[in-house]
């Protein structure tokens, strides 16, 4: 079996295992790629568990590997940044969300819609609106939202305020389970941990050589 191959089989198994809401399985097969199958983890093994431990609520652990990440020269993914945000701001780690929104603006990967609401949301929530109105203003001046993004955004406020009567916290909308991932291209979906161990198996029986010059990383 070619080491592009054996990328591609434990990172297909990594995303099952985290579709599936196994994710301590997908830690254990992303512990064991470079001491049992002699292949380091690459890009996509970190984003896949950054976004599964995000959803589970296990945002020390997410924060970790992001870091971990950082440190081995790979850049998060929009969707790992994406649900790391979301993560850190609904766990009251609203700072820490703003300084990972900035840092993902500044690697230049795309912030969705929720992201922002959850950021804004959250500030608001700890009655912090005059902030939250003045990052959003500042979002819109560095040309980092359009219009249309800008007055959904702006709605969210206004809603809230006129829902609330002005009460000191809003409403959040947004909980984990908005940053559920879509696994629909995995080529394991659907498939039970039965048939999780049995490829597992089979690839725990290939020798796989030590990785060539040049070579390429798999998805």
């Amino acid at each position: 079996m070619g080491l592009n191959l054996i990328f591609f089989s434990l990172n297909s198994m990594i995303k099952g295992y985290v579709l599936s809401n196994h994710v301590n399985d997908a830690l254990r097969i992303f512990h064991q790629m470079d001491v049992v199958y002699n292949c380091p983890p690459n890009s996509f093994s970190y984003d896949y568990l950054i976004h599964g431990l995000c959803a589970q609520g296990r945002t020390d652990n997410a924060r970790e590997l992001c870091d971990e990440m950082k440190q081995k020269s790979f850049v998060p993914s929009a969707r790992s940044y994406n649900s790391l945000v979301n993560a850190l701001a609904l766990g009251g780690g609203v700072e820490e969300a703003m300084s990972s929104l900035w840092e993902m603006i500044e690697k230049q990967r795309l912030v969705d819609l929720i992201t922002y609401r959850t950021v804004l949301d959250e500030m608001c929530r700890r009655g912090r609106v005059e902030e939250a109105m003045k990052l959003l203003k500042e979002l819109q001046d560095k040309d980092l939202v359009d219009g249309h993004t800008y007055r959904k955004l702006q709605h969210v406020f206004e809603d809230d305020l006129d829902d609330s009567n002005n009460r000191k916290h809003l409403r959040v909308y947004t909980d984990y389970s908005t940053i559920l991932w879509n696994f629909k291209d995995s080529i394991v979906l659907g498939a039970t941990c039965k048939n999780f161990s049995m490829i597992e198996l089979l690839v725990s029986k290939e020798v796989v050589s030590p990785t060539p010059p040049g070579s390429s990383q798999a998805r």
